[in-house]
């Protein structure tokens, strides 16, 4: 028999295998981080953190050290690791100190801000960084606790495979079927590491033939492992069957008639606020023009979005009602590279789509070109497009508006009825004395925005809800997007048609001025406003921008971020009265600093060439690993991976499952008669937003009684229910202290709540409720 010490370091020995393969599980799941930052280096110092926690893991784990004395031990490593590698400046000797700590808590606040406006691939911010250090830290801790104390190989690789999920759902690139194989081939590789040493140390072979068995076992587990592996990353893609339609159609779409879409609003502050150079598409054109993406026509009160969503076939002659008056032809041959959005963008207004390499669909009233539904962006698409782009002067915009309003227009000037009404009374002040024309009330608009108020792109929060707004007229400094949206608002306060506009300055042209290099930074939006015989008329209020073009009638020369190169001008026109400074350099007026990050030379990207056919699928396209797994079909799905998936969205159900109950126990437990029936009611609210989320939560200027207006179709037959009820918790949060004190009112709420939730489930559709199964939404939101 050998001593307890022989044994001990054979049995470390046998674990090396396992330990590596293990290690590089977590590797190739780091790997996964280079879609979700714009910089592949930012992966080294997440590497390093993986190296380092599984070498911390395994050197506790041998010198049999417990659970607390290996948790502490991990976690001065992980602070050291963080202050050595992430956070030099400020730490003293590589030891953090309280500026260490304090700078640490800052970025994290500040990348949870940015973390639902920010789009991948991001620049690598310390917060961002920080964040995933600490989760790869609690990853590689989970995974070596499971496969060497628990002996447990699925859950083992679990921690490692949701953080490739994460980096899947949220990021995009290629190499997604490459990256699967990866991570199926060391899954399979470390599940036959981790056998083999049990078969060595646990003495389940003949005595003596312990390394003979294992090293056989070894062989023939590599063998099994590489096929699989092999058949995941190169065959499993181009089997038949592979690049079939879904067996469950999840996206629940017809791409040939309607597409559910999100505002693009969304995407365009993690642009501006990064100043990203990443090129997102180039065109050439005869001369420069705004490249818009689509405009957005209904306001809700929290979001500008689409209020229509019918798209027909793109091809020849687009059906459309181009202005009137003065306009021009425009050929346009877009390349697109990087722009990541289903939007196709063109200058206002397409009239003629000549050749396109992907299928393009056109909506006619938002003037807007999408791409099919099966199409998960408009990237690698090359198409000539020609549109009438406006020439207009003043003498061109002087009619007056129907009346009545076209149902159309009547729609397009609708406002949420819990709008500030300090919206409404700054539009009547601005334009006090001004013809009660559009094209006269809308110039008013335009020059008090860039008279009065500052570009700011970093001091100021995102947003364009009632509450952003309220905020932006207060502050008098924002960015385009709330310009934009608050000038709509105020517009359509004074019964004007008014929508957003969302796309791309100009960006940087060549020597020959006809070919744009169009960048992330260039995102814009702006409004536009109807006026008769012109159709949609864009306007500019937004200090150092200008379209191309318009200065006739909106007296702004053409002007954008002067870090954008030469092709267009930044000074103000002679007799231009677009308020002072318009289209200027003046540091007043927040011009985006050019040193934000170093430009990439336009001549590094190829120019556009002629449209071509689309490109073959190699299988190594943009598409996330989880489109592959719910939309490749079964050959393309490796065992592991389906094994990884499913062990997440368990995961996933149970921590959101516990998250609902002990919010409802904290809800019930709280003191007080008033406290008690906000928490009937919060319950109430949370069945409503499971069976139909598309409604919306509860805007901060809507009161409980409108809420239960506006989603009393969501439950039906209670509706009468959920509206006494929010009169109960209006009693209870306003009344006198006697009524608020009343305990028959947390029954009658309670028991209100119940024939709600009741109802609202009765009602849900299996799509409902898987959804909120796995949401994540609704348990982190705040009542």
């Amino acid at each position: 028999m050998r001593p307890a010490g022989g044994q001990a370091r054979t049995r470390g020995r046998t674990l090396v295998p396992a330990e590596v393969l293990l290690a590089l599980v977590t590797l190739v799941a780091v790997a996964g981080f280079t879609r979700l930052f714009s910089d592949d280096g930012a992966v080294l110092p997440l590497a390093v953190a993986a190296v380092a926690a599984h070498a911390i893991s395994a050197a506790t784990r041998r010198r049999g050290l417990g659970a607390l004395a290996t948790t502490g031990l991990a976690l001065s490593a992980l602070v050291l690791q963080v202050s050595v590698v992430l956070y030099p400046h400020v730490s003293l000797a590589g030891l953090p100190t309280g500026t260490t700590l304090a700078r640490a808590g800052d970025d994290l606040g500040r990348a949870w801000d940015l973390f639902g406006d920010v789009k991948a691939p991001a620049p690598s911010s310390r917060g961002f960084l920080l964040a995933a250090t600490v989760a790869i830290w609690v990853a590689v801790s989970l995974s070596d606790w499971a496969a060497f104390r628990l002996r447990a190989t699925a859950e083992a690789v679990l921690p490692a495979g949701a953080l490739f999920v994460f980096t899947a759902l949220l990021g995009r690139g290629p190499g997604s079927v490459p990256a699967a194989a990866a991570l199926a081939a060391t899954t399979l590789g470390f599940a036959l590491a981790q056998r083999t040493a049990r078969a060595v140390t646990d003495d389940t072979w003949v005595a003596g033939r312990a390394a003979v068995g294992g090293a056989a076992l070894a062989r023939a587990g590599a063998a099994v492992a590489l096929v699989a592996a092999s058949v995941a990353g190169v065959a499993a893609p181009h089997l038949p069957g592979a690049r079939s339609d879904a067996l469950v159609d999840w996206r629940d779409g017809d791409p040939t008639s309607t597409r559910t879409t999100i505002s693009p609003l969304v995407d365009i502050r993690s642009r501006l606020v990064e100043q990203s150079n990443t090129v997102v598409f180039q065109v050439r054109a005869e001369r420069p023009a705004y490249w818009r993406l689509t405009s957005l026509d209904r306001f809700d009160g929290e979001v500008w979005s689409l209020r229509s969503e019918d798209f027909s076939k793109a091809d020849g002659t687009l059906p459309t009602h181009p202005p009137e008056a003065a306009t021009e032809d425009l050929v346009q041959a877009f390349t697109i590279r990087d722009l990541g959005t289903i939007w196709a963008p063109a200058a206002l207004t397409p009239v003629d789509m000549e050749s396109s390499s992907i299928d393009l669909r056109w909506n006619g009233s938002l003037a807007t070109l999408i791409v099919q539904g099966d199409l998960p962006d408009s990237d690698r698409a090359r198409y000539t497009v020609r549109s009438r782009v406006p020439r207009f002067t003043p003498a061109d915009l002087r009619a007056p508006l129907p009346d009545p309003l076209p149902d159309e227009l009547a729609e397009a000037t609708q406002l949420p009825p819990g709008l500030a009404p300090e919206v409404a009374a700054t539009a009547r002040r601005v334009t006090a004395g001004v013809p009660p024309t559009p094209y006269a009330l809308a110039r008013a608009l335009q020059d008090w925005f860039r008279s009065e108020f500052t570009y700011d792109l970093a001091g100021v929060g995102g947003g364009h809800d009632g509450t952003a707004i309220e905020a932006f007229l207060a502050a008098g400094r924002g960015y385009c997007e709330q310009f934009a949206g608050t000038f709509a608002a105020m517009a359509r306060s004074l019964g004007l048609p008014a929508r957003v506009a969302v796309g791309f300055t100009p960006g940087q042209a060549d020597q020959a001025g006809t070919t744009f290099t169009v960048r992330g930074r260039n995102a814009h939006a702006w409004p536009e406003v109807f006026i008769p015989g012109a159709g949609w008329v864009p306007f500019e209020p937004t200090p150092g921008r200008g379209q191309p073009g318009t200065d006739a009638y909106t007296g702004v020369r053409p002007a954008q971020d002067e870090g954008d190169g030469p092709s267009t001008t930044t000074t103000t026109a002679p007799g231009a009265t677009g308020g002072p400074g318009a289209g200027s350099t003046d540091p007043r007026l927040g011009t985006v600093p050019s040193t934000a990050r170093p430009r990439l030379e336009a001549d590094a990207v190829p120019p556009p060439g002629p449209p071509e056919p689309p490109d073959g699928d190699d299988g190594s396209g943009p598409a996330a690993v989880v489109t592959e797994v719910l939309d490749a079909g079964p050959a393309a799905v490796t065992a592991s991976t389906v094994a990884v998936v499913a062990g997440v969205v368990v995961l996933d159900v149970l921590v959101l499952a516990a998250l609902r109950a002990a919010r409802r126990r904290r809800r019930r437990r709280a003191p007080g008669v008033p406290a008690r029936v906000r928490a009937a009611w919060a319950d109430a609210v949370d069945a409503v937003d499971a069976t139909a989320p598309m409604v919306g939560p509860r805007a901060p200027a809507e009161t409980d009684t409108e809420y239960a207006r506006r989603t009393a179709a969501v439950v039906g037959p209670a509706a009468p229910d959920l509206a006494r009820l929010a009169d109960l918790v209006t009693r209870a949060t306003w009344s006198p202290a006697g009524a608020a004190g009343d305990p028959a009112l947390v029954t009658e709420a309670q028991g209100l709540a119940r024939q709600v939730g009741d109802e609202a489930r009765r009602r849900q559709g299996w799509r409902a409720r898987l959804r909120a199964l796995v949401d994540p939404r609704p348990a982190m939101r705040a009542r």
